[in-house]
């Protein structure tokens, strides 16, 4: 189960309407961004309540939350939703009035610390977390900009940095965070010593909350935030780690490898199981070598090296 939310607390006690949205795996984060920018004040996503492999992304508003005609605008968007993801079909929306006075807060149960592996923690604000010798602890609160670390793709991404991290000291490299959102992988990489970070995103509103997250673990001064795609940027990256969809992964591929010094480890996920050949094609065509692959049930995330004299 994924979670985020907007804190807002202002109809509590009050007859909330409920949206429950069933979806393929591969639109949550559009669903969940869509519901959010439209007012949303908490959201659940659940990957085992829907049926025939689809996910529910059930959303709550105050009645003084959501424009009158989001209704009709969310039907639109889920059909665009079954041409940019090719789907069968397009997303079902239900509407429901719920008598319940703190749904804004219900959320907050499913959420505990997050344990990458024995050096990188990820925990809400408000959880307790006693943490072992050596072991990094981020605070991460969900906010506008999907990526908590639990959804199977950036947990992906967040081992791959734990484990590059001991191979290779994050210090001194030069590092790239493609489609950052809440800032969860540049901020992974700046508390495992990273420094001079790159992180950029093509969604102006995440970039305020990816900055809230890094100022609120005193890292702010180790990554550098922008509002751009690869192909506008310059110079050569160590470690460039980018988690958004099968179609801009491939999209962007010759930009990555523009950007990717001798010798660089790219870390790509977003990638649903049946795609990652697609993506495998696309970055080999432009230098990369395969170097291994972590999946968890239909995703997977992929690791490619640019060889030395490339």
């Amino acid at each position: 189960m994924d979670t985020a939310t907007n804190k807002d607390k202002r109809d509590k006690g009050k007859t909330w309407l409920e949206v429950v949205v069933s979806h393929a795996p591969a639109a949550a984060e559009a669903v969940a961004n869509f519901l959010f920018e439209n007012g949303a004040s908490g959201l659940v996503q659940d990957e085992s309540a829907g049926r025939d492999a689809e996910w529910e992304t059930r959303a709550g508003f105050g009645k003084a939350q959501r424009p009158e005609d989001l209704p009709a605008r969310l039907d639109a968007f889920l059909g665009e939703i079954e041409t940019i993801f090719g789907l069968n079909s397009a997303p079902k929306a239900e509407w429901n009035e719920v008598q319940t006075g703190d749904w804004a807060e219900k959320w907050k149960e499913d959420l505990a610390p997050i344990e990458i592996d024995d050096s990188l923690v990820i925990k809400p604000s408000w959880c307790e977390y006693a943490s072992r010798p050596g072991q990094v602890v981020i605070e991460l609160d969900p906010g506008m900009a999907f990526g908590t670390g639990r959804h199977a793709s950036t947990s992906m991404c967040l081992q791959e940095i734990a484990a590059f991290q001991r191979r290779r000291e994050l210090a001194g490299l030069r590092i790239l965070d493609v489609g950052t959102g809440s800032g969860i992988l540049a901020l992974a990489c700046a508390a495992l010593g990273g420094r001079g970070i790159i992180a950029v995103d093509i969604d102006p509103e995440t970039l305020p909350v990816a900055a809230a997250n890094l100022e609120a673990n005193g890292l702010a001064d180790r990554v550098f935030l922008a509002c751009a795609e690869p192909r506008s940027l310059r110079g050569c990256f160590d470690f460039i780690l980018a988690n958004v969809t099968a179609g801009v992964l491939i999209s962007m591929a010759a930009d990555l490898a523009a950007l990717a010094a001798p010798g660089a480890t790219l870390v790509l996920s977003g990638v649903l199981l049946e795609q990652a050949a697609d993506v495998e094609g696309a970055f080999t065509f432009h230098g990369f070598q395969a170097d291994g692959r972590r999946d968890d049930g239909e995703w997977t995330a992929m690791t490619f090296i640019l060889p030395e004299g490339q």
